[in-house]
This record gives structure tokens, sequence and C-alpha cells, in this order.
């Protein structure tokens, strides 16, 4: 098995070096790739990019933590179980992203923030232990795991330059590859740190390898595509197509071989192999199941993932609506009309593809499980598309340099019109990581704020908010206990607002509503309670008010495929657009009459 294993890498490492070799293009792509993941990584650095991004960075802090300062079994199980759920191989990837943080912090003696850390206090997102652990430590932590994250990014462009150059040729991976690494969506996802790119790696490697395995035969192939499939469903459980995947490609390398149909098909150790490799990387992808806890993976695998299609966390709308939204935002409008008509164009030319079946089909029906599995949904959101990027960049890619085949010129000018249109989209909304309002919010409290003042905030969440490592915050959100209470300000210097909660002040708005919130924002900024507005980042929606796309409008909808950083419903990492920020300054005396309404 090992020789195996060294064989199979061997075969990977000179694959790459034999691509960057024979194809001078493909260095470039490669570059362009990692600086468009990686340009600004470094936004909101202290705080979070998404609560997933912290929530993931604790839970490997805090194992690391409780073993240093109380090793046992015990401690590993308890610190272990203690994560929000149980996420799997995410803990190890941003406990390796943690190690040099962990050394630097023994050599200048913090060690203690990570043995003090305990199992945090989960007020206002887990603030506490957020503001009194050494900024250095979150600002590299985070640096590193991010890094990690943009690696997998440019990782998966790779990975569709393969799955181009086995479709059809190089130039169609080439292209791909180009495609997706201008795909706007894909690139927000690799901003931030958590599961859904590392998932995609290995989503697209275990197909890659699949085809390979069609086209060979090497059971060891099929092995590596089984393992590489359980790894990806252990990050991500919208992975779990690739499963159906690895079954139809076994059917399909059984009818290409010379041998009979049903012969070729019975190789129980083969299907039973791939099978037990895969279940394997699964539940060793959980960390929580290798300490002992069985029953928190069973409802993460078989009860959540069944749950997720009818939870609510977006308000109810037509499936069309949903995907128009995800589609337009990631893809912007010239890449998805694009889509549209590369995919229907590719589709209709199968027929003219009889040597390419299998690893056409292996582009295409993931395609289509991935879109029957979100129509199901109540709503979904443009991180839940991601895994149909690289597969709509291929569809394109193979319909476009088939067009230029037949018609050079037209096909060229299509081509160039494409990633011309789509390039400015994606470099717009890159560049827009430069100039975050939160981030300029943050720097401006940090020049002007005295560094005893105390500034309100309305979020569940600090990461929802221009917050300073190092400034006192009355937290308003939910009921506190005696302790938090007693630690209220009651007349701050500064109160923030943003642009959440000024949803509160439209009318008819998914879940925010509430008469007294939204009197009360509307007389704070009318300076009702002796605040004045001294600060504002990022443009001010018409009378404080936001405007979101109405649930079901077609044409609400364009302005969200035209103009990227725009709000991508939901999605955590928030962009410029629902990033706006205002700050207010007391410039009065402390008076009474003002009760927040949270």
């Amino acid at each position: 098995m090992a020789s195996r294993i060294r064989a199979l890498l061997g075969r990977v490492r000179a694959q790459v070096a034999d691509d960057l070799r024979s194809d001078p293009y493909l260095p470039f792509i490669v570059l362009l790739a990692g600086v468009l993941c990686s340009f600004w990584f470094w936004h909101r650095i202290p705080n979070f990019a998404t609560r997933d991004e912290k929530s993931r960075l604790l839970d490997a802090m805090v194992p690391i933590g409780r073993m240093l300062a109380d090793p046992s079994i015990e401690t590993l199980q308890n610190s272990v179980e203690w994560s929000r759920v149980p996420f799997g191989p995410t803990l190890y990837l941003f406990g390796l992203a943690l190690l040099p943080v962990l050394l630097v912090a023994v050599l200048v003696g913090d060690l203690w923030a990570f043995t003090e850390l305990g199992y945090p206090d989960p007020e206002f997102g887990f603030y506490p232990a957020w503001h009194t652990t050494p900024e250095w430590i979150w600002t590299w932590s985070l640096v590193f795991v991010r890094l990690f994250n943009a690696a997998f990014a440019v990782g998966a462009v790779y990975l569709t330059y393969r799955l181009g150059t086995e479709l059809r040729d190089r130039a169609t991976g080439r292209l791909a590859a180009l495609v997706l690494t201008l795909t706007f969506g894909f690139l927000t996802i690799a901003h931030e740190g958590g599961e859904d790119m590392p998932a995609l790696f290995f989503f697209l490697l275990a197909l890659y390898l699949l085809v390979r395995y069609v086209r060979a035969g090497d059971r060891t192939t099929f092995f590596a595509a089984s393992a590489a499939g359980g790894v990806a469903i252990a990050f991500k459980l919208t992975a779990a197509p690739i499963v159906l995947l690895i079954g139809i490609g076994f059917v399909l390398r059984a009818w290409g071989t010379e041998e009979p149909t049903w012969s070729a098909l019975f190789q129980p150790w083969l299907v039973v192999g791939g099978a037990l490799l895969g279940l394997v990387a699964i539940l060793a992808g959980y960390p929580t199941f290798l300490v002992g806890a069985v029953d928190p993976v069973l409802e993460r695998l078989f009860g959540q993932s069944v749950a997720r299609g009818n939870r609510v966390t977006g308000p109810t709308a037509p499936t069309w609506w949903w995907f128009l939204r995800g589609y337009f935002s990631g893809l912007g409008l010239p890449l998805f009309f694009a889509s549209l008509v590369g995919v229907v164009a590719s589709l209709a030319t199968l027929r003219d593809r009889a040597t390419y079946t299998p690893a056409y089909a292996l582009t295409v029906l993931p395609l289509v499980i991935y879109l029957l599995l979100f129509s199901r949904w109540h709503d979904f959101r443009v991180h839940h598309l991601l895994p149909t990027f690289p597969l709509i960049a291929l569809l394109v890619a193979l319909s476009l340099i088939g067009l230029r085949e037949r018609e050079p010129d037209i096909g060229t000018a299509v081509i160039a019109l494409l990633l011309v249109t789509t390039g400015i989209y994606a470099g717009v909304g890159v560049g827009g990581y430069a100039s975050m309002p939160r981030d300029e919010a943050t720097e401006w409290l940090q020049d002007n704020a005295d560094g005893n003042a105390t500034m309100e905030v309305y979020r569940r969440d600090f990461h929802d908010a221009a917050v300073p490592h190092d400034m006192r915050i009355n937290h308003l959100f939910g009921p506190e206990d005696d302790a938090e209470a007693a630690a209220i300000v009651d007349c701050p210097e500064y109160i923030q607002l943003g642009y959440r909660d000024l949803l509160y002040l439209k009318n008819g708005t998914y879940y925010r509503n509430g008469r007294a919130q939204q009197e009360y924002f509307r007389e704070l900024l009318s300076g009702e309670y002796s605040y004045r507005i001294v600060a504002e980042f990022g443009p001010r929606p018409p009378n404080f008010v936001p405007d979101r796309p109405t649930p079901g409008s077609l044409t609400d909808l364009f302005h969200v495929g035209l103009v990227p950083q725009t709000d991508q419903f939901a999605d955590e990492q928030e962009l410029a657009e629902n990033q706006y920020t205002v700050i207010l300054q007391r410039d009065g005396e402390c008076g009474y009459g003002r009760f927040p309404p949270f």
C-alpha cells in the first residue's frame, strides 16, 4: 500500500512538472489565480471575515490550550467535543496554521494566551476571549489560515485545468482555469478561512482521479478518488454527490472495457475497498468521532444534512430567484449569460463527441445533481453554489473552444469579450477588499477615539461590527447577566450602527422587523439622544434605509450582477455594499430617556 501511495504521489509531481513545462500559459494562469485569490487577504484582521472562520479557529485553539494546561485523555475529549458543531478536518487545518504562532508564543512568553483560554464565554460572539488575547496572535493565526485557503483555491484552479485537458485538450483546460480564476464568487470564498475551499479542492481532485480511472482502469487511482471524496465530504457535506459520481465512474469504466459488462462490474474488492476508504476518510476527518463522541457526528451526517434543505435562513422566494441571485452575484451578468449559452451549446454537441463521453458525463452529471439538490432547498447562498463554478467553467470552455475551431474569428472575439468583461467584474470586486467600510471605520476609531472611550453596538456578534481590538464595548443584544450589566456604560462616548442594524428601518424585511427598534434608530439618527454623526464609511443608503432585491423580483436582481461587492444575502463574509457603518458621538451631557430596545 505504501509503495502504491508513493508511486501515485510521484505521478502527481511528474504531471504538475510536465504541465508547467509543456504549457507556457499555465504558470501565468496560476500566478494570476494566486494574486486574485490572495489580494488584500488580510481584510478585517485581527477581526474575522465570517462567524465560521472564528468558530473553526477557536475549535483548534481550545484543544491546544487545554492540552498544554492539563494534558490528559479526558481533557482531549472534552476540548474537542467543545466545538460549536463537529466540523471535521478544519480542526487539523487550522491547528496546522496555528503551529508557527504557538512557537512564537513560547518564545515571547505569550503561551498563557493559549493555556488560559479555557472554554471561552460565547457572550458577544466570544468577544471576551478575543479582547483579552494578544492582538498579534489573532493577526498571524488568520494570516496563515487565509493563506492556506488561498493555496487550496489555486489548487482548485489547477485541477480545473487538468479536468479541461482530460475533457478535450490543453486549450480547453487553460480557458476553463482562466474562467474559474475570474469568477468573483470563487474569489470571495478564497478570501476567508473555512471548509468550503478545501472541500472544493478535494472534490475536484476526486473527480479528476475518477476521470483518469475511467480512462486507464488503474485501481490505485480509484482508491485514491474514493479517499479524496471522503475527505471532501468530511470538510463539507455538500460534497456528498461525489459518492454517486464514483459509482457512475465505476460503471462507465466497466462499459468501456472489452470484457463482458457484468464480468467487469463484478469487482467486489474494488467496490468494497473504495467504499471503506471513503468511509474511513470521512470518520477520520471528524476529530469528535476519534475521541469517542459518536452521536454528534451521526447527527451531523444524517440529521443536519437532511434538515438543511428545509431550514429557513432567508425570505421565502421562488427557487429560480435564489438561483439567479446566487449566480448573478457569483458570476456577474456577462459570465452568467455566457455560462447559460455555453452549457446549452455543450450539451447540444454531445452526440458529436462520442470519444469524450465518460469525461463529459463526469462533468455534466455533478452539475445536474447540484442544481437538483439546491432546487429542493428553501434557500441557499453563493458559497453553496461554489462546487458548480468549476463545472460551469469547464462546459463554457468546451463550447467556446469548439466555436473557435469552427469559426476562428468569431470564437476568438467571443472569448476575448467574455474574459475582458468578466475580468473587469472580478477585478473591481477583488479591488474592493482594499477599501472595506468596516476596516476604514476600525482605523478611524483607532485614530480618533480616546483610550478609555466606550462604544455601543447592537450586533449579536462582534465580527459584524467595526471593533478595534483594545476598545471597550457596550454590547446590548440579548439579556445580560449581572456581571455584563454592571459593565455597561449608561452614556457611551460612541454608538455604532451598521447595514444590518439599518434593516430595522426597512418595512417588510425578513426577520429584522420591530417597531421599537425602528423608532429607536430613527430617533438616534435624528439627534434625539444628544448623539451626532461624526463619521460614515461606505455609501449611505437613501434616508438610511437599505434597498435589497425584493424576493421574487427579476428586475431587482440585475444590480447584483452588474456591481460586484453587493449583498450576497446571508453569506457571512459581508461585502462592501452591506458594510456601511455610521459612527455617532455624544455631544452633550449624559441624559435620561434613552432605552435601546435590545
